[in-house]
């Protein structure tokens, strides 16, 4: 009887150096409600991705790098984790790519992107110390993308 693939358990990893964005930003992580933008961390990577993926810049994770995983079923259970689906899609347009055998490399594609955007989400930060809201920053530089791109 051949193994069975068990896909809820595959991990979704995040570099750990951006945990003080998860504290932040994530009411799981204990971010203040005046800077609270994400119920979840999960919610935080989605966004992450997204942006990677607009700014079309992808940094897969490095092998050596510490990472968090959150498990692909966490995804699941809310319907985030068509966004890692959707983003694997994009980056390659073959069916194929959500295969069972091709899922952990899908993953690897959000991953990357997330990554990606997990920077520009520090150094937005890191330039823009001084701001007294957080959640400006990030409205301010998605406002930004916006109007240059219309």
């Amino acid at each position: 009887m051949p193994d069975s693939f068990d896909w809820r358990k595959l991990p979704v990893r995040r570099d750990a150096r951006f945990e003080m964005l998860e504290e932040k930003f994530c009411s799981t992580k204990g971010a203040k409600s005046d800077v609270r933008v994400f119920s979840t961390i999960k919610e935080l990577m989605v966004f992450a991705a997204l942006i990677g993926y607009q700014l079309d810049d992808y940094k897969p994770l490095e092998s050596k790098v510490s990472t968090t995983p959150i498990l692909l079923e966490t995804y699941a259970t809310t319907g985030h984790d068509a966004y890692i689906y959707l983003i694997a899609l994009a980056k390659e347009p073959s069916l194929n790519t959500l295969k069972d055998e091709n899922l952990r490399f899908a993953i690897s594609i959000f991953e990357g992107y997330c990554n990606s955007g997990l920077s520009y989400i520090d150094s937005w930060i890191m330039s823009n110390i001084g701001e007294p809201l957080m959640t400006n920053i990030l409205f301010n530089h998605t406002l930004e993308y916006l109007v240059d791109n219309e």
